[in-house]
């Protein structure tokens, strides 16, 4: 017993004994402690050593207010041997900062000069990191909740472990340095010059907004990414978007890893201002806009009327529109092949969707890129010059060259581009939607397209016979079932009820009870159940697909629902004709009728 109180007694005690310790000796005075020591020793005089001998330790601390908020900086109390040049080998926080040439450092006559003095600019500026901080976890910005972690040296709890190795390294400081050192070609910011180039290479400035740089709309806003988000955060959005938003838009693009590390590091040098500017010049970048922006990175090309095909196609590579199309040897498995567009589209189409892609595909995740009508004008004849049939041979060859891409290698609809489209690509695996649709209705959807979608006429490519070819193999291959023709339906040709303003009326009082749940109370496809809905609810301001369809067609998938979808039969739950003609004239009444013509088709 006595042994037992005595072994408790004696770990309690050193229990309080650890804990006073570490309560009144802290960290940084055993730096301190261990830097006057070494110090001492490399003294190359006696009054070195004396004025050594009276340093005690102390919290040193440096205040800065020339960038942005005031900033108190407590970095030099552990690494108080920042400025020794002596310590230049030894171990951290005992370490010599390192000298660069490529910020304005200068050695003369043995000696180094720094540009950026630690009294003027202190640490956190260029560091990041918790300048009140007093212990590493603090200071170095380990606490989950601090916004700026130490760039290239601290992680955080919660960061995607199989990214780590990847967010450290001293290119990711370079992002601060950018925030005064704006210059395009500056030698100590070479990561965020290659992500800025990046980020017309890919693309990236079509869908995003950065003042100053480029006026995308479809993206958010990148003005203040850099002091809005942390490293992780960017890595991710970049590397695999839906990781961080399911629903996210955006593109799994092919990058590698010191691409993905270049757009970060440019992305995170993105703070909304920089500290070389004055409000003048701030003021002049949040004003200027449209083509402007853009402009001053692409400059814009003199077409030759002689030379527009060849500039088109110079345009096109120039341009990265591969970093998402298909064109000759080059793919960025994101959007639709343009290596036979001249047989697909119209010249008057391709100009209209390279101005405003909306215009002509509605739910087009294509930006609206601000190049010159003559660069569209150059571009489109390029790609209208794209006639070549690929070799086809078999149908099962056939499906592969022009219809896997989207409707995919299992006939599914989860092709390589699918994600991207909308609508979704037709599941053909799906028996009750496709044996419900008479054989001409297919045949004719693959030879002339379905206007409004990303679905194109191969009529130019496919005769009839070699359409009928391919829709067997889809059904042998996919579908499984025998062919079997759809009922013949009692549903009128022409729409029962005439076009009035009170048959539009009802019809919107129709909808919104009736349909708005999955279509969306603007009709556009996006209602409350839509996400959980593959394919989508059909977006009704389509105007292309709307106008193209005919009323009967309308009629019958009202009353009688779309098998294989999620659109129920209404007749079932009592809709008459006269409900189905007031939501045909609805439908029809919010569509503008489309000027031209969508696809190249059979003509």
């Amino acid at each position: 017993m006595r042994l037992a109180l005595a072994i408790g007694t004696f770990l309690i005690l050193a229990i309080h004994g650890v804990v006073f310790y570490n309560q009144f000796s802290h960290r940084w005075e055993r730096n301190q402690v261990a830097y006057f020591d070494q110090a001492r020793s490399l003294a190359k005089s006696e009054a070195e050593r004396t004025s050594l001998a009276d340093r005690k330790p102390r919290i040193e601390q440096i205040v800065v207010t020339s960038f942005g908020e005031t900033r108190v900086d407590r970095c030099t109390t552990c690494h108080i041997a920042s400025d020794d040049p002596r310590f230049v080998n030894h171990a951290q926080p005992l370490r010599t900062h390192p000298y660069s040439p490529a910020l304005g450092d200068l050695e003369k006559n043995g000696k180094w000069e720094r540009r950026h003095k630690f009294s003027e600019f202190g640490c956190t500026v260029c560091h990041d990191g918790q300048g009140r901080g007093l212990s590493p976890e603090y200071s170095h910005g380990q606490d989950h909740y601090w916004p700026d972690p130490l760039l290239g040296y601290a992680t955080q709890a919660g960061w995607r472990k199989d990214f780590l190795p990847m967010l450290k390294g001293k290119a990711y400081l370079e992002a601060n340095c950018a925030q005064c050192h704006t210059e395009p070609g500056f030698r100590g910011t070479p990561t965020v010059e290659r992500g800025r180039q990046l980020f017309f290479a890919t693309n990236c400035y079509g869908c995003h907004k950065i003042e100053g740089l480029s006026d995308g709309t479809i993206g958010p806003d990148l003005s203040e990414v850099g002091r809005m988000w942390k490293v992780d955060y960017l890595w991710a959005r970049i590397a695999d978007p839906k990781s961080v938003l399911a629903t996210s838009i955006m593109p799994k693009f092919n990058l590698k890893e010191d691409e993905i590390r270049a757009l970060v590091v440019f992305l995170k040098s993105r703070k909304g201002k920089n500290f070389t500017e004055t409000e003048i010049q701030r003021f002049k970048v949040k004003t200027a806009g449209g083509a402007e922006l853009v402009q001053a990175t692409l400059r814009p090309v003199v077409i030759k009327p002689g030379e527009m095909v060849a500039q088109g196609g110079k345009l096109i590579e120039d341009r990265a529109c591969t970093a998402c199309h298909k064109l000759g040897g080059r793919d960025g498995g994101i959007a639709p092949d343009l290596s036979f567009q001249g047989l697909l589209k119209d010249e008057s189409w391709i100009f209209a969707h390279f101005k405003n892609p909306r215009s002509t595909v509605p739910d087009s995740i294509m930006p609206a890129f601000r190049f010159t009508d003559d660069e569209f004008k150059a571009m489109t004849s390029s790609l209208v010059s794209q006639k070549s049939v690929p070799p086809l041979g078999s149908p099962a060859a056939t499906y592969q060259a022009l219809c896997q891409r989207c409707h995919g290698e299992k006939g599914d609809g989860h092709g390589l581009i699918a994600e991207h489209l909308d609508p979704y690509p037709r599941d053909l695996t799906n028996a009750g939607f496709m044996n419900s649709k008479p054989f001409a209705r297919l045949v004719d959807s693959i030879r002339n397209g379905v206007p409004g979608t990303s679905m194109p006429a191969w009529g130019r490519i496919l005769d009839e016979a070699k359409a009928k070819e391919l829709l067997d193999h889809i059904q042998k291959t996919f579908v499984k079932d025998p062919r079997k023709e759809p009922p013949v339906r009692q549903v009128d040709d022409k729409n029962v009820v005439a076009m009035s303003k009170e048959s539009m009326d009802r019809g919107a009082g129709i909808f919104v009870a009736r349909c708005a749940g999955c279509h969306g109370k603007k009709a556009d496809g996006k209602g409350a159940n839509a996400l959980d809905i593959l394919p989508r609810p059909r977006n009704l301001r389509n105007g292309w697909f709307v106008n193209y369809a005919s009323d009967r067609r309308l009629a019958e998938s009202i009353l009688y629902g779309v098998q294989g979808t999620a659109m129920p039969p209404w007749i079932d739950y009592g809709l008459s004709r006269n409900d189905v003609g007031d939501l045909i004239n609805y439908i029809r009444g919010i569509n503008p009728k489309p000027k031209g013509d969508q696809n190249a088709g059979a003509k």
